[in-house]
């Protein structure tokens, strides 16, 4: 195992509320300490964080709030590949509420010339976008396929790391320059700057976007620690000037939904106590979680909202219109050593959730086909049933990447 997915394993198992410093904070740390990347896995306490650090180069930034790209591009002329694309994602649309009948079927998705560690990060509803990054010492290249198709995306900055796309195939991440880092939008072949309010402020974790084109993301005044005067900024469709949002102080959002709805949680003194919906005026309503649990909302999708609870270390799936909640618990199959998925990254229109690099539907892991001496990581999953992620070595040279792929489901 090497060391990155060492720290990954030992942290995701910690059994603690969610804290504000997460782990790809830290595993980050030996690529760029001053450029976060957010993922919701969980992570552990102030204390405990501070002494992972010892295992990567020094940082003592937190990330965000966490337990913690075309019609420049074009659409993909039709060629054979991408007919059989899209005629297997319609299949797949056709099935996805009803769950795949055997393992999911792999598929490689190619890599530009010159790329070697690529992995996939998140697939539009549709399923026709996909984007990822490739890793290049310690900056990021972003990477997007459409219908199967991969470009590598111009890099505006020393960095630039792409974090979603919409059904419109419009791509929204960070870039980060010599002096700034910001949050871009991705479209018509061309990165526009997304502009936050005067000041000198850090946005966390990562941008997200809807089907419309809005973008949602946390900005704190640089140098703050914890979130510590934090505020969430929206950006409307097209526009580059950022709205604050009326949400109250300690609110921290992750996803907005096509309807506007954003899913988040609440935070007090860098740890969250519960998870939240808000509609864009600021009223909100507390997400429920079983007694002696606390939660935190992390993805949506039509009326489901997925994210995580301790102390049992599980994914959550809220109803976001009965308000139901569903505690995720599999058997111990490619997930935490205590047998949990963990907190709940992504989900579909159908409720199917990613977590800790598993796909869960109903409550089950779902089998992605892999060679033998390989293991899945999903990242993504689209109404459609397509997973997107990576495939990792096993064995000797355990977790080594081999590359982004897409399972049909």
């Amino acid at each position: 195992m090497n060391e990155e997915q060492e720290l990954r394993d030992r942290l995701a198992a910690v059994d603690v509320p969610p804290s504000r410093i997460e782990i790809d904070v830290l595993l980050r740390a030996g690529r760029r300490s001053a450029f976060r990347r957010r993922s919701i896995q969980a992570a552990g306490g102030v204390a405990l964080a501070t002494a992972m650090l010892l295992a990567v180069p020094s940082i003592l930034t937190r990330a965000g709030a966490q337990p913690a790209v075309q019609a420049g591009a074009g659409p993909a002329k039709a060629s054979a590949e991408a007919t059989a694309s899209a005629e297997a994602t319609a299949s797949a649309e056709a099935t996805a509420s009803t769950g795949p009948a055997g393992p999911c079927r792999m598929t490689e998705l190619p890599v530009p010339s010159g790329m070697k560690d690529v992995a996939a990060v998140a697939v539009d509803p549709t399923g026709r976008y996909v984007v990822g990054n490739n890793v290049v010492r310690q900056d990021f290249r972003p990477v997007l396929w459409t219908d199967g198709r991969p470009q590598a995306l111009p890099v505006p900055g020393k960095s630039v790391q792409v974090t979603a796309v919409n059904a419109s195939g419009i791509v929204v991440g960070l870039v980060e320059d010599t002096q700034h880092e910001y949050v871009f939008r991705y479209e018509n072949g061309a990165y526009t700057r997304l502009h936050t309010p005067p000041g000198d402020w850090h946005a966390y974790p990562t941008p997200a976007i809807n089907a419309a084109g809005d973008v949602i993301i946390n900005v704190e005044p640089r140098g703050n620690v914890e979130g510590k005067d934090s505020i969430v900024l929206l950006w409307k469709a097209g526009s580059t000037t950022a709205v604050k949002l009326p949400l109250p102080a300690g609110a921290n959002a992750y996803d907005i939904t096509d309807d506007g709805t954003i899913v988040g949680a609440m935070y007090k003194d860098g740890r969250a106590t519960a998870a939240y919906a808000w509609d864009q005026q600021g009223n909100g309503r507390k997400l429920e979680v079983p007694a002696g649990q606390t939660g935190a909302a992390y993805a949506a999708q039509g009326d489901w909202a997925t994210g995580g609870m301790w102390p049992s270390m599980s994914a959550a799936l809220w109803n976001l219109e009965t308000g139901e909640v569903t505690n995720l618990r599999t058997p111990k199959s490619g997930v935490t050593e205590s047998g949990t998925p963990g907190p709940g990254k992504a989900v579909n229109a159908s409720g199917w959730v990613v977590a800790y690099g598993s796909v869960l539907r109903d409550g089950a892991a779902v089998e992605l086909a892999v060679p033998d001496g390989q293991t899945s990581r999903a990242a993504g999953v689209s109404d459609t049933g397509l997973v997107v992620g990576q495939a990792l070595t096993t064995g000797r040279d355990d977790h080594q990447n081999l590359g982004p792929r897409m399972w049909r489901c």
